[in-house]
């Protein structure tokens, strides 16, 4: 064979292995898709590693790359980031790495709601950030990792003020806690702290005071005249009797029963004086402003007011009081009569 024919030789495989290596290219980076049925959540958790990411693009997403996801991802200046987002049905690997490069350094809004419970805080946090359930539990029986931020496993909730926060995905739960700590001395200002020693109470104790009053009314002009009923009660060392940490401890809303008032927790305030351990709910803020503002008053009772307007009457003795229930227990009994004979 000729000089001139080895080199058409030579070039003629150069183009069939170039072609074939188009082909191969093209089958594993773009034609090949995921699996997914659907819209499907691709989830990037903390502390990931590259084999474990390879893992991950195989088996729960149907992808296949000779050497690794990691490996080619790498060479396109991937490395894995925790992230959280929703994929197409069927996206190929081109599209998947532009979507994890997008999301590197990926934060969301956690919005803390007002009126929340332990549950429901958790519950929340869990659903944004890459921290699960059990993870968030752990943590908060921790009593050496909560005395780092002066709180404990019934106070722990007090770090946490309602808002919307953006965080970093890739925060752990120390870091969450680290985070809410800041915002929360950023909440306690001087004015707040000035009122809090005229209250002569500790921010747990407002903290406290203000869940039981979110809880007790959505009425926020009866605020301070709630809250002033059980600063009253407890500096004078008269057991609170609040409802809501009745259906706290029971863990279910509705009507509260003289069964209830007999539940055994350090929550029931019919059974032990002072305040609960720590707040029922993540209190809202015009609740705690209550506390902190209220002047002064003389009413250590209060029941809803017979229109069902969702007001409350306030009474200074037991004999009032009375008054004001049996008015609101009249209209409920009518009430229950009427829907009876429908």
């Amino acid at each position: 064979m000729s000089k001139r024919g080895k080199y058409r030789t030579a070039f003629y495989w150069m183009g069939i292995s170039g072609l074939i290596f188009i082909l191969f290219f093209l089958s594993i980076f773009y034609f090949q898709k995921t699996i997914t049925q659907g819209y499907k959540q691709i989830v990037i958790p903390r502390n990931i590693t590259e084999k474990q990411l390879d893992n991950y693009v195989r088996d729960s997403l149907g992808l296949y790359v000779p050497g690794g996801f990691s490996f080619w991802a790498s060479k396109l200046g991937y490395k894995p980031s925790p992230s959280k987002f929703v994929v197409d049905n069927g996206i190929n690997f081109i599209s998947l790495l532009s979507k994890l490069r997008k999301h590197r350094g990926q934060t969301v809004n956690l919005v803390i709601i007002p009126g929340s419970n332990t549950g429901k805080l958790i519950s929340t946090v869990t659903s944004k950030l890459l921290i699960s359930k059990e993870e968030f539990e752990i943590f908060i029986n921790d009593e050496s990792q909560l005395s780092i931020f002066d709180v404990n496993k019934y106070t722990w909730p007090s770090l946490f003020l309602p808002n919307t926060y953006n965080i970093a995905m890739k925060s752990g739960i120390s870091e969450l806690f680290e985070r809410m700590q800041i915002e929360k001395n950023k909440f306690w200002d001087s004015i707040r702290i000035s009122k809090l020693q005229s209250q002569s109470i500790s921010q747990i104790e407002t903290y406290t005071i203000a869940s039981i009053v979110t809880k007790e009314s959505n009425k926020s002009a009866e605020y301070e005249n709630i809250a002033g009923v059980y600063i009253n009660r407890y500096r004078r060392g008269m057991k609170l009797q609040a409802d809501p940490t009745l259906v706290f401890i029971r863990g279910k809303g509705g009507r509260v029963y003289k069964k209830d008032m007999l539940l055994e927790s350090p929550f029931n305030t019919y059974i032990h004086k002072g305040l609960p351990p720590g707040p029922i709910c993540i209190p809202n803020i015009n609740s705690i402003d209550a506390v902190l503002n209220y002047s002064g008053h003389q009413y250590l009772y209060f029941c809803a007011k017979d229109d069902l307007s969702g007001y409350h009457n306030f009474a200074k003795t037991y004999n009032e009081h009375l008054v004001n229930a049996r008015k609101f227990q009249r209209k409920l009994d009518k009430l229950q009569k009427k829907i009876g004979t429908q």
